[in-house]
C-alpha cells in the first residue's frame, strides 16, 4: 500500500487527485471511500454513482476528482476490483486557498486476462447499462449480465433495455449484455441468457414469500424449454439462497446448464429457503436440509456435469459490481459470448476475492479424462487474494483430500497479498470429480463481505472416468431421488397454480425426473 502525507494547517483547500496505472501512466476508473479521522464520510465534488462495501460508502470515479479537504484532514482508500492493491492515503488540511494536486498509482497484484481469463459478473439487475458500464471499468469487469424482471408492483427500469444483442454501450474487453429472470418462490429462479427474446408467459413473481408477497405457482420447465428453443442457456440463480423446487428435475432433465454458487448467500451456511424440506411430508432425519454447497455435490456425485457462475443480484447500492464474479478461461477473441461458451463449458472458477491456480495431473477446470485401473496423479491449488482467508482444500467427490487452515494472523499477507498453496497426489480407483475450494473455516468466518458472506472461491470440476463411466454415488443419488418425492408430495397438497397446464406440467416431470433417477 502506498501512504501519503502532506501537512500544511486548516482552511478552505482543494484537493484534485488523479489516478492512473503505475505502469502505464493511464488513467483508471475506481471507487474511493473518503472519510475524516472520526470516520465521517466526505463528498465529492459533481454527480458520481454510490455502493456500500467493507462497512464504506464509496464514491465511482473516472480517472480524477475534486473536492474541498475538510479541517481535519482526510483517509482516502482506492479500490479497482480483485486484481489491483488497494492504495490508502492521509492528507492533513492546508493553508487557506491552497490546491493540492496528488497522482495515485494503483498497481496490479496479478493480470488473470493475461492468463486468459475473462471475468464477469453473471447475475445483476440495476442500474441500467449506460449507468452500469463506468461502474465496471471501475471494477476492473470484462463481462456483466443484467437481467429483466417481471414484477408489476416493483417494475424495473432494465426491462425496457432488452434487446438480444450486446448493449450498444459495451466496448471490447468491457461489455453488456441484457437477459431475463423467471421467478418463482418455491419453484425457484432461473436465470436466463444468450436470449434473442424474451421468454414469454410469466407475468409477474409466483409462488409465495411470505415477508413479501404472494401469488399462483408457476412451471419453470417451460420456461427452460423455451430458452433452449432459442438456442439460449439456462442457469439456476442464486443457488445458495434459493436451491428451488425444480432444481433436481431441470437438472435430472438435462435442461440446466450450471448454477449461480455465490449470488446472495454464503453457500456453505443454510439456504434461506426451505420450502423443498418444510414441504416434504419428511422428517429431517428422513430428508435433511442441506447446505447450498452439498447439494452441489450431491447432483456431481449422482454423475451430473453441473458447471458454476457467480454474480452480485445488485439491486442497489449494497453491493459493487463484481464482489461475487465468475472468471472464464476463454477461446480468443475474448469477448461476452466466449466468456458465456468458457463458464458452460466448466473453464472457470467463481469467487468474491481469491484468485485459484488448480491443476490435477496437468488438467483443468472443464477437462473430461478417461482412464484405466488406477490413476495415481499429482493436485496442486494456489489461493492468492487481496481479502483475508484461512482455508484452502482440494476435493474428491466432495471430501478433502488435501486441506490447510491458517488463521490470518500466522499467514499476513505480503505486499498486500495473502496466499497459500495445497498439493497432494490421490490415487483414483473409480470415476470421480476433482476441485478445489477456499471455504472459511466455521471458526474464523470473517463476514467482512456484503450480506454477510464469507471468502470464498471454488473450481469447476474436473472429471475423471473409469472407462468412460460417470461418477455413481448411491447415497447422492437416493438423497435426489428423495427431492423429486418431496416436490410431488407438496404438488399432492394441491398449491395453486397460475394455469391447468402448468400445473399438469409440473406433475408430469417430477415423473420425468424420477426416471432419470431410478435409471442412474
Amino acid at each position: 500500500m502506498l501512504g501519503l502525507s502532506i501537512g500544511f494547517s486548516t482552511g478552505a483547500t482543494r484537493l484534485e487527485g488523479r489516478i492512473v496505472d503505475d505502469v502505464t501512466g493511464q488513467p483508471l476508473a475506481a471507487r474511493l471511500a473518503l472519510t475524516t479521522p472520526d470516520g465521517k464520510f466526505v463528498e465529492l465534488d459533481g454527480e458520481h454513482a454510490h455502493v456500500q462495501y467493507l462497512d464504506k460508502r464509496w464514491c465511482y470515479v473516472d480517472g480524477s476528482f475534486v473536492l474541498d479537504l475538510p479541517d481535519t484532514g482526510l483517509l482516502i482508500e482506492i479500490r479497482r476490483g480483485l486484481e489491483t492493491r488497494p492504495l490508502t492515503a492521509r492528507i492533513a488540511a492546508a493553508t487557506n486557498g491552497t490546491t493540492i494536486q496528488k497522482t495515485f498509482r494503483l498497481r496490479r497484484w496479478i493480470d488473470m486476462r493475461s492468463k486468459g481469463y475473462f471475468n464477469g459478473d453473471f447475475h445483476a439487475h440495476l442500474p441500467v447499462p449506460r449507468e452500469a458500464y463506468p461502474q465496471m471499468r471501475a471494477e476492473d469487469l470484462n463481462a456483466l449480465t443484467l437481467l429483466h424482471v417481471t414484477d408489476s408492483q416493483y417494475p424495473s427500469p432494465i426491462n425496457d433495455c432488452f434487446t438480444g444483442r450486446l448493449d450498444p454501450i459495451s466496448t471490447p474487453g468491457c461489455e453488456v449484455r441484457v437477459s431475463q429472470e423467471v421467478r418463482d418462490w418455491q419453484m425457484g429462479h432461473l436465470t436466463l441468457v444468450n436470449l434473442t427474446n424474451l421468454v414469454p408467459g410469466y407475468p409477474d413473481v409466483g409462488g409465495t414469500m411470505e415477508y413479501y408477497r404472494s401469488g399462483p405457482q408457476w412451471d419453470l420447465v417451460r420456461a427452460m424449454r423455451a430458452t433452449r428453443d432459442q438456442g439460449g442457456i439456462i442457469f439456476w440463480s442464486h443457488f445458495a439462497s434459493l436451491p428451488g423446487a425444480q432444481s433436481p428435475i431441470g437438472i435430472a432433465l438435462g435442461l440446466v446448464d450450471g448454477l449461480e454458487l455465490i449470488t446472495w448467500n454464503d453457500p456453505t451456511q443454510l439456504p434461506n429457503h426451505w420450502s423443498p424440506w418444510l414441504n416434504s411430508g419428511m422428517s429431517q432425519a428422513e430428508f435433511p436440509i442441506m447446505r447450498p454447497l452439498d447439494l452441489y455435490y450431491q447432483y456431481l456425485n449422482a454423475g451430473f456435469r453441473v458447471p458454476l457462475a457467480a454474480g452480485t443480484d445488485k439491486f442497489s447500492e449494497d453491493i459493487p459490481f463484481g464482489s461475487n464474479r465468475v472468471y472464464a478461461r476463454v477461446k480468443e477473441p475474448a469477448s461476452y459470448a466466449a466468456w458465456i461458451e468458457a463458464i458452460t463449458a466448466g473453464r472457470a472458477f467463481v469467487s468474491n476475492g481469491p484468485m485459484l491456480d488448480f491443476d490435477a495431473g496437468g488438467h483443468d477446470s472443464g477437462d473430461v479424462v478417461e482412464f484405466h485401473g488406477t490413476n495415481r496423479l499429482r493436485a496442486r491449488v494456489s489461493a492468492r487474494s487481496i481479502l483475508p482467508f484461512t482455508t484452502l482444500e482440494i476435493l474428491v467427490n466432495g471430501q478433502a483430500v488435501a486441506h490447510k487452515t491458517i488463521a490470518v494472523p500466522k499467514n499476513p499477507a505480503v505486499d498486500g497479498v495473502y496466499s497459500m498453496e495445497v498439493e497432494t497426489t490421490v490415487e483414483l480407483t473409480r470415476s470421480a470429480w476433482m476441485a478445489a475450494r477456499v471455504a472459511e473455516h466455521p471458526d474464523l468466518r470473517s463476514h467482512i463481505l456484503p450480506r454477510g458472506v464469507s471468502v470464498f472461491a471454488h473450481t469447476a470440476p474436473i472429471y475423471f472416468l473409469q472407462d468412460g463411466r460417470k461418477v455413481r454415488d448411491e447415497a447422492s443419488i437416493a438423497y435426489l431421488r428423495k427431492y423429486v418425492e418431496a416436490v410431488q408430495h407438496w404438488l399432492k397438497t394441491n398449491p395453486p397454480f397460475a394455469n391447468e397446464p402448468d400445473r399438469q406440467n409440473a406433475w408430469r416431470t417430477t415423473e420425468e425426473a424420477l426416471r432419470v433417477y431410478q435409471a442412474l
